[in-house]
């Protein structure tokens, strides 16, 4: 890719004129034996510097590979940049670095004797999140540092650095499994050949749904009720209002997402971000995959309070238990968890330093209910050491 130059030819240029020609003026007007040999000896590096000034770096050929693989939050990415010069210049020092990043990223590659391709890997390590590398930087220097001229290449590269995680104790997974007072642990379908009952039709409604019979007795259409049975399903629960502890939120909610996948539940992700979004519940191999790219792509600062979430949201209503990840516990919350924790297992973990008297009250409440409540320490999950593998 051609890259854009700087424009500061013409002053080392400059520089370089007026020292040779101080230089050549103090030997002429002074002579002797020393003034010619600073002038003599100026000769070879300035003649150098100015074939350095004149070498049209920008016309190099810039590469940049990073190996493809899974990347967590905290680990060291290796990025790998191929350079062919264009002319076999030994210039004395080639500086290469990621432009406009602060991860990292920065190698000296020595070009000498007479190199034109050249290869450096440096380390970077990037947050949590989707990332557009774009452009390298390459910086020719002279032996004295008179001339330093930089060019920049567009070499675009897409990373994704997902979320930490840690593994989960077996123990603790079983737990969530027995937590409810109206938990089943056989999965259920719904009859779809028995009504439970009738209600107003409403657009959208199949049309083998209507009551034919009730709609006659009220003289307007009636939809079947069916009897609202639980499967085998669990989703987690995200919350992603504004918090100091996200990340930590983040890194918990992919923690649970794998301990009910290693036991083989289907597992959905509820995300309460900017943009709500819904992943549906799988079993298959790459459910975590897509669970891990979801977390590595949300963005805090949901508006809408996650209790408003929870009831409004239809496409989970029939899981078998769900498990709320969150930094704040409220009043709101806490009634809605209540209303909630009848038909399904409810598992509530709060990460938090502390809790005031509230929020204890609020907790006592909710395991009264049924629903297990936990507070997670941040700093638990701030030393998080594992999930930087291909797991």
């Amino acid at each position: 890719m051609r890259g854009k130059w700087n424009g500061r030819r013409w002053p080392a240029f400059l520089r370089l004129l007026i020292l040779a020609a101080v230089l050549f003026s103090y030997a002429m007007f002074q002579g002797g034996f020393v003034s010619w040999f600073l002038f003599y000896s100026f000769l070879p590096f300035g003649l150098y510097a100015f074939l350095v000034a004149m070498y049209p770096l920008r016309r190099a050929a810039v590469s940049r590979t990073v190996p493809a693989r899974r990347y967590h939050a905290g680990e060291s990415i290796p990025v790998m940049v191929r350079i062919e010069l264009p002319w076999a210049v030994p210039l004395a020092a080639l500086a290469v670095a990621e432009e406009g990043r602060k991860h990292g990223g920065e190698m000296i590659a020595i070009a000498w004797p007479f190199r034109r391709h050249l290869s450096c890997t440096w380390p970077l390590s990037l947050p949590r999140g989707r990332h557009q590398l774009e452009a390298v930087r390459l910086e020719a220097r002279d032996v004295f540092g008179w001339v330093n001229k930089t060019a920049s290449f567009y070499v675009p590269c897409t990373v994704i650095v997902y979320p930490r995680y840690i593994q989960w104790p077996p123990e603790m997974v079983r737990e969530w499994f027995a937590q409810g007072k109206a938990a089943r642990t056989l999965a259920y379908r719904r009859d779809m050949a028995v009504a439970a009952g009738a209600r107003e039709y409403v657009p959208g409604d199949k049309m083998s749904w209507v009551h034919w019979k009730a709609s006659a007795r009220r003289q307007e259409l009636m939809t079947k009720e069916f009897d609202e049975q639980r499967n085998d399903d669990w989703i987690v629960v995200l919350d992603g209002a504004a918090s100091p502890w996200f990340e930590e939120l983040v890194t918990l909610a992919a923690s649970v997402s794998k301990a009910l996948m290693d036991e083989g539940v289907p597992v959905g992700l509820l995300v309460a971000g900017k943009e709500r979004s819904f992943l549906a519940p799988r079993r298959h191999d790459g459910q975590w995959q897509s669970i891990l790219l979801r977390l590595a792509e949300v963005d805090v600062g949901g508006q809408e309070p996650l209790a408003h979430v929870l009831a409004e949201e239809a496409s989970w209503r029939t899981a078998a238990g769900c498990i709320i990840v969150t930094s704040a516990l409220s009043a709101q919350l806490a009634g809605q968890l209540r209303a909630m924790a009848p038909k399904r297992h409810i598992v509530l973990y709060v990460v938090s330093r502390e809790w005031g008297e509230d929020e204890r009250n609020w907790a006592d409440r909710l395991r009264r209910s049924g629903v297990y409540v936990s507070r997670i320490d941040p700093q638990a999950l701030q030393t998080v050491r594992q999930g930087g593998g291909d797991g």
